[in-house]
Formats: C-alpha cells, sequence, structure tokens
C-alpha cells in the first residue's frame, strides 16, 4: 500500500538527504562547482547562489501569473496578454484550453505552450469546495531581458475553499484558493529538468483592486508552512517556505509587493524579504521605470554569511 502523501512526501525528502549528499547546499554548494575548498571561491558561490535564489523566485512568481490567468479565464471569461482561450463544453469533462504564442502584458516574458482547464458538467467554480485539474502543458516561460527560460509540466489541483467570486470581492470580505501538485517538471534553459511538488494558499482581499496573500500548508520532515519544494538548475534540494505571506497586487502590476520567504535545505538557509527600495526599506509600488528590491541573506556550511539587495 502506497504510504499517505503527507508521509511519501517526508520520505522522499529525508532520502533524497541520505543517498545524495550532494544535494547539501553549501559545502558542497551547487554540483556544477566541484572545489575541495568551497571557502576559496567566493565568486562562484555568491554568483551561483544569486542565480539559484533567482530560479526559485521565478518559478514562484510564474505559476502565480499562471493562475491569475486561471482566475481570469474561470470567472470572466476574459482574454489573457500574448495567449488564446477556447471554451469546450460539449466533451465530458467541459475544458478552457488557454494557448500561449506571445508577450505578457508588460513586455518583459513571452510565453509558449498551452494550459488546459477541466470541470464536470455542471460544476460552479464559486461553490464552496469546488475543484478543478489544470494541466500545464510545457508552459514556457522566457525572460526577454536575458533570455532565460522556465518550462512547466504537470497536474495541479486547484480549489476554491471559502467559495465566491473574486468579482464579488469588497473591502473587509476575502476568496480562498489552494494550489497543489506533485510531480510538476520545471525544466531550467533546456539544460536540466526537475521535479516539484507545491501546496498554495492563495487569499484575496480588495484594496485598490485585488491583493493575493500566499502561504504554504504543507511540511517536510520539521520544516512546516511549505509552499514550494523541488530542486535547483544543479540538481540541488530546495524549500521555499513564506514567512510572512507573499503579497501580489493588481494595483502595481501584479508585482510582489512584500512578504518574507526562506529558501533552505539541511545545509544552509537564505531568506528573502521582498518589497524593498534601493536602501532596504519597505517602500510602495515603484514609479514607472523604477524596480523593487529584494534582499538576500545567507547562512549555512562551508561560507561565510553573504547579503545581497537586488532589483527585480
Amino acid at each position: 500500500m502506497a504510504a499517505p502523501e503527507g508521509v511519501a512526501f517526508f520520505l522522499y525528502f529525508w532520502t533524497m538527504k541520505r543517498l545524495a549528499p550532494v544535494i547539501l547546499f553549501a559545502a558542497v554548494l551547487f554540483s556544477c562547482s566541484k572545489k575541495t575548498n568551497p571557502l576559496s571561491n567566493t565568486a562562484t558561490f555568491t554568483a551561483e547562489l544569486r542565480e539559484q535564489t533567482d530560479d526559485a523566485l521565478r518559478v514562484s512568481t510564474e505559476l502565480d501569473a499562471a493562475f491569475n490567468d486561471v482566475d481570469s479565464v474561470l470567472e470572466n471569461h476574459a482574454g489573457v496578454c500574448g495567449g488564446t482561450f477556447a471554451i469546450n463544453t460539449a466533451d465530458t469533462p467541459n475544458v478552457i484550453a488557454i494557448t500561449y504564442n506571445g508577450n505578457t502584458c508588460d513586455a518583459l516574458r513571452g510565453r509558449t505552450g498551452s494550459i488546459s482547464i477541466s470541470y464536470p458538467p455542471g460544476s460552479r467554480w464559486d461553490s464552496v469546495g469546488d475543484s478543478i485539474n489544470v494541466f500545464f502543458n510545457n508552459l514556457g516561460i522566457t525572460r526577454l531581458a536575458d533570455n532565460k527560460t522556465l518550462v512547466f509540466y504537470g497536474n495541479f489541483t486547484y480549489r476554491n475553499l471559502s467559495g465566491g467570486k473574486l468579482a464579488n470581492l469588497a473591502a473587509g470580505s476575502s476568496v480562498i484558493h489552494a494550489i497543489t501538485g506533485s510531480g510538476i517538471q520545471i525544466n531550467y534553459d533546456d539544460l536540466v529538468t526537475t521535479s516539484w511538488r507545491f501546496t498554495r494558499q492563495r487569499t484575496y482581499t480588495s484594496n485598490q483592486g485585488i491583493v493575493v496573500s500566499t502561504i504554504g500548508t504543507d511540511s517536510a520532515g520539521s520544516v512546516g508552512n511549505v509552499a514550494d519544494w523541488g530542486a535547483n538548475r544543479w540538481g540541488n534540494s530546495i524549500l521555499l517556505v513564506p514567512t510572512t505571506p507573499l503579497q501580489l497586487s493588481q494595483s502595481c502590476g501584479w508585482k510582489m509587493t512584500g512578504g518574507q520567504a526562506t529558501l533552505s535545505n539541511p545545509s544552509g538557509m537564505t531568506t528573502v524579504t521582498f518589497g524593498l527600495d534601493s536602501t532596504g526599506k519597505a517602500t510602495g509600488c515603484p514609479l514607472a521605470g523604477s524596480h523593487y528590491y529584494y534582499k538576500l541573506d545567507w547562512t549555512g556550511m562551508g561560507e561565510n554569511p553573504y547579503s545581497a539587495l537586488l532589483p527585480y
């Protein structure tokens, strides 16, 4: 008999730790850098740490962006930037297919591939506990500034925990959705494919438009509130845990406007704080042409503590 899902995840996490010590986040830090003395390789360490953090944050934000599109077509039957959608109610299950072949609304990213949303005929997405299937079919996102690409493939379950529609949000009210997916394949820059698990809860409120607050709802060993778990481009294990809810704001172009998360495994932890200005202070939505910044703080084995303030 198969182990329950949460138990299986726990066993897999610690089996990976035991069987593959190369996953340790700092002492050998990244498998592409096989130095015997990582303390003498600080330039490579910091470059790879920044790239790992950037990758993990892009996985998180691109997942959010895709589910924002899912929300849009489910509730409004509205178009998406750089894509088209079609609704098939003749077959069972009913299917809404989003096909991408263009740029995002801000023209900063290009997308290809498709998302299929399937549900039983007669189901109501605004009902409490309603559940649908969301399949990412080689959903590719390319950051146009540097041509870095992520490709997602796999099945998610999307639940409306609270019931209600986003269109009916008013001050003081909320809608809560849950995203779960196991064995989600993510490819980095056509170089390596890794497997991810997602257990996210998104709470929608209204404040000059929709605000989405994301937390994690799973655990891995002694680590709770895990939202994302997978591997970086070097195949090393990584957990993303929001320590304060990650905030997306419609009024700020769906940017990450605040929140904090840790990226960790048994040998190191990176704390990432969002919604900062270039001096590291919390700030409101940046002016056009300006950036938010996040602060990266790493501590762990094999290297001195490291901090950086980076734009996003």
